[in-house]
């Protein structure tokens, strides 16, 4: 007999979300009463693997497994687990490359749900369209979820929203699925709903898309094909019950939560009055993203979708001296000017430019409108921090944007022209038209400035790279030592770190650290860091929330009560310095955008007696720990929970680490090619050699 006795019954999947995999649309597939799953006699096309000539390369049916993947028709023999439908079914041992099954539709457009069952493992499944050229249609996909539907012997129904296909225009179709050790059965394509053929669109907001797409990177993306289907009207609002309680009793700390929490629930109770699956899914991640947390972000397949343009310029925020006559700058907001540019994709603009206005708009009030419409929203905990939003300009401008506006500057006379100019995003060269290979990456640094730069300097592509060296201005004797790096993931850096300390005790007469892209990790690397320049402390406590709702401590005299009860924890101590730091060695830190494990290294540096930290702004804030909720299909979303408590019982959430200079990029500093920050670092560490 095959697939098994089956006991059609609602199953916990994923996180222990019960409810979320309640999510029941109409059943194709049925099962007759000896267990064997039968196929919708409408279906358009199916797949159960139990033809040898469909599945050799190249037929209609057709698997691909390429690459690092390998696959087998497993099933039929004496011992072997029983598929759901027929006695074959495809197993998927090793995968990087996707395993795809061939689907062939009908040559005209209709609207469809695919229909998928796996079995030993989380994956991600999703039907992709390919077009031809001619149909000036990009590649579309719908994404597969839990119905809530698995089997006695484990397997589980995924499925998609109904999903418009341009059949008239479509060049192949297949059914891809990413994971290992996993099984495949029984896919299923049945009509559904109203065709939608999508259309063009340009800039966030245009109104063409309607309230069931988003315009993103000149496509209306349509939210169905990113989202689970809507939970049925019995557990509808169970499941929005239970999704805003996860941010109403564990996000955040008392600044984060008193100042943004309100709004993001308010937002996320529109689920209970959603009528479709995007209503519902957007209402929730949405209000996520208005959370505004360093630590807090949403991610679906629609995160990754970007412009085909490549825009080869690099942002950074600095002081307009040199165009204020032209266009005033924003009252208690720094400008955004161009720190550096690509070979290509730089639409002529050049160190020193400066962005005026996205969509007529301030650049930075710009970004930040985007809550609804970004899926890869980030921003600071600290709401005076804009070094996120400004370093992912260069993405958003294409993939969000009509035009965007900006002042040329003319290196050799050292000014900026006294007029406008609007840029179409039109006029960004496409990535296929060579626009890619020399698009820098964008770190918050003008110019590197240590010995023997390591691949990928020239164009900013550092990565995780670990940078330790002479800085190239050490004059002879001076044995001034430098640091590049961006990751403080302790079992990667902390070593290093600790080896980098002992090394600078032996050959630094000074040390500048350029931490100009922090992305944070673990404590244990900042920590390495302090031991080298400050005496034994406990700084700081902080970790996950406490009690469940509570909005941290509303006086310093709770705050401290909090801090001598928990400073005894070893995993919530913040314990900076050694027995025997260097208090001789001059260490500089030069921060820009700076967030979580890289918030505690300028925490751990500052008041230490031979450090000074330089940079344009305080630090992200994001004195948090979190929680991260994944689920099928590339749908997760993570929570910031939790505070830091300093000594003196004050709350760090949302309040950034300032440097003990202000160090800010100009106009006629870029203009010049020098890097402002680096320079006070460089005179200060000189000043007081070793």
């Amino acid at each position: 007999m095959s697939g098994g006795a089956v006991r059609a019954r609602l199953a916990t999947l994923g996180l222990g979300l019960a409810a979320l995999a309640l999510a029941a649309p109409a059943r194709a597939a049925t099962f007759d009463a000896a267990g064997r799953l039968v196929f919708d006699a409408k279906a358009t096309a199916t797949q159960s693997f139990e033809d040898e000539a469909e599945l050799a390369e190249g037929g209609a049916g057709a698997i691909t497994c390429d690459g690092t993947c390998s696959y087998e028709v497993a099933g039929g023999g004496a011992g072997d687990e029983l598929a759901l439908h027929g006695e074959r079914f495809a197993r998927v041992s090793v995968q990087q490359a996707p395993f795809e099954v061939t689907l062939v539709l009908p040559a005209e457009n209709a609207s469809y749900r695919f229909r998928l069952w796996v079995r030993h493992a989380r994956v991600v499944a999703r039907a992709v369209m390919s077009y031809a050229a001619s149909a000036e249609r990009d590649d579309e996909a719908a994404y597969l979820f839990p119905t809530g539907r698995v089997t006695s012997d484990g397997w589980v129904e995924l499925v998609s929203n109904p999903v418009s296909v341009t059949g008239t225009a479509l060049e192949r179709a297949v059914m891809r699925v990413e994971g290992t050790g996993v099984d495949l059965d029984a896919i299923e394509v049945v009509r559904e709903g109203q065709y939608r053929g999508g259309s063009r669109c340009f800039g966030a907001f245009d109104p063409v898309c309607g309230e069931e797409a988003l315009c993103v990177a000149e496509r209306c993306q349509e939210g169905a094909r990113y989202v689970p289907p809507i939970p049925d009207m019995e557990h509808r609002d169970s499941v929005a019950d239970y999704l805003a309680a996860r941010a109403r009793l564990f996000f955040g700390g008392r600044f984060t939560r008193t100042r943004n929490l309100p709004a993001a629930l308010d937002r996320m109770g529109a689920m209970h009055a959603a009528e479709t699956p995007w209503q519902y899914w957007q209402a929730y991640f949405h209000g996520v993203r208005m959370l505004k947390d360093w630590h807090t972000a949403t991610s679906l397949a629609l995160s990754a979708v970007r412009s085909a343009r490549r825009l080869g310029v690099c942002f950074i925020e600095g002081r307009a001296d040199l165009s204020q006559r032209t266009w005033p700058s924003a009252p208690d907001r720094l400008d955004v000017l161009v720190a550096y540019t690509g070979s290509t994709g730089a639409l002529g603009l050049a160190a020193g430019d400066r962005l005026v206005a996205v969509d007529g708009v301030e650049p930075i009030a710009w970004a930040r409108s985007l809550t609804a419409q970004n899926y890869g929203y980030h921003v600071a905990s600290d709401p005076e921090v804009d070094a996120d939003v400004v370093e992912a300009m260069r993405d958003l401008i294409p993939t969000f944007a009509r035009n965007f506006s900006v002042i040329r500057c003319d290196q050799d006379a050292g000014s900026c022209l006294d007029h406008i100019e609007t840029i179409d995003v039109r006029s960004i060269p496409l990535a296929s038209d060579g626009a890619s290979g020399a698009i820098p990456s964008c770190d918050n640094r003008p110019a590197y400035h240590l010995a023997n730069p390591p691949p990928g300097a020239a164009n900013h592509r550092m990565g995780g790279a670990r940078w330790r060296d002479l800085v190239v201005d050490s004059g002879p004797g001076e044995h001034i030592y430098g640091m590049t790096f961006d990751s403080l993931y302790g079992p990667m850096m902390t070593p290093w770190l600790v080896e980098s300390t002992a090394f600078f005790r032996r050959q630094a007469r000074g040390v500048i650290l350029d931490h100009r892209a922090g992305n944070g990790g673990t404590m244990d690397a900042p920590q390495a860091l302090t031991e080298l320049v400050r005496r034994s402390e406990i700084l700081s406590v902080s970790g996950f929330m406490a009690v469940a709702g509570y909005d941290g401590p509303e006086d310093a005299a709770e705050g401290l009560a909090l801090f001598e009860r928990f400073k005894g924890a070893l995993s919530m101590t913040y314990a900076v310095g050694s027995a025997d730091p260097d208090l001789e060695l001059p260490v500089a830190l030069i921060i820009h955008r700076d967030g979580s494990a890289s918030d505690w290294l300028p925490h751990g540096m500052k008041g230490a007696p031979n450090v000074r930290v330089f940079g344009p702004h305080q630090t992200a804030g994001a004195f948090s720990s979190f929680y991260q909720f994944g689920y099928w299909s590339r749908m997760s979303w993570q929570l910031a929970s939790g505070d830091t408590l300093t000594s003196d019982g004050t709350p760090l959430i949302g309040h950034g680490i300032e440097p003990d200079e202000l160090v800010v990029h100009t106009q006629s500093s870029l203009l010049q090619g020098r890097d402002l920050p680096y320079e006070a670092a460089l005179a200060w560490v000189r000043s007081r050699l070793k």
